[in-house]
């Protein structure tokens, strides 16, 4: 299943690539906030006359290895300050501002909902877990820092249960609708965008994810637009709002 996931991913960005045109704008978006993300770029494109936005999803990860292929001018929103941090040391960033804040947590399939009351179900025996990879997305290098505030017993015994290490967050949803696992890593806003039951990680372990704005280095023949579509993303506080999402002020 995960081969099939990366052939997809792949697939679907060489389309974008192939289609597109040399005036366009890339936005390289982390799949966590992809529902917003698609409203947003289909009312710039019916606003704009001269230049079209074309989207490009994946995980934090899996979307940084293709900008470095395609090397093709726009915007990178991972999920979180770590990715910022690889696409500056790869030399790829512009510059960037925040855009928002999401908050780890386990989201609950069906079956799930009937066995997990609290974050402590999840390290009981039986209980099937999805977690994320970190080298694709920016939920599993974020739950690396969680297992080492969790300290080794806790997080041993809910690594136990993991059945399954998704690309991206999108695989995680899929495998929770689908009843695959009991529960899954995801964000806060993701469970709310997809009206998925969810379970809390405890504040002493948990801390905030930050998703930015990254303008990429390589150029396009007009930067003023690029400027023009991230302008238009920062104003769309009430789309983001009806999926869950709330963006910096």
């Amino acid at each position: 299943m995960m081969v099939k996931g990366i052939l997809i991913f792949f697939c679907s960005c060489l389309l974008v690539t192939c289609e597109g045109f040399a005036g366009d704008i890339y936005w390289y978006l982390a799949a966590s906030m992809s529902k917003p993300g698609k409203e947003v770029v289909t009312r710039f494109n019916q606003k704009s006359e001269d230049v079209r936005a074309l989207l490009i999803i994946g995980g934090s990860g899996q979307l940084l290895s293709k900008i470095e292929l395609a090397r093709r001018g726009g915007i990178y929103t991972p999920a979180s300050a770590s990715f910022l941090k690889r696409a500056q040391a790869k030399g790829l960033v512009k510059h960037h501002r925040p855009l928002l804040h999401q908050i780890p947590v386990f989201g609950l399939s069906k079956s799930g909902q009937s066995r997990i009351r609290s974050f402590n179900d999840l390290q009981r025996p039986g209980i099937q877990l999805a977690l994320g990879n970190p080298k694709t997305m920016a939920l599993g290098a974020s739950y690396l820092k969680i297992e080492k505030k969790m300290g080794p017993v806790l997080s041993d015994r809910i690594r136990l249960n993991s059945r399954l290490q998704a690309i991206n967050i999108s695989q995680i949803v899929n495998y929770l609708r689908a009843d695959i696992v009991d529960a899954g890593l995801i964000f806060d806003s993701v469970a709310r965008a997809n009206r998925l039951e969810y379970v809390e990680i405890p504040d002493e372990y948990n801390f905030q994810n930050e998703a930015f704005l990254i303008r990429l280095i390589f150029p396009v023949p007009n930067d003023s637009e690029v400027a023009r579509f991230e302008n238009f993303i920062l104003m769309q506080h009430q789309l983001f709002n009806q999926y869950g999402f709330k963006l910096n002020p």
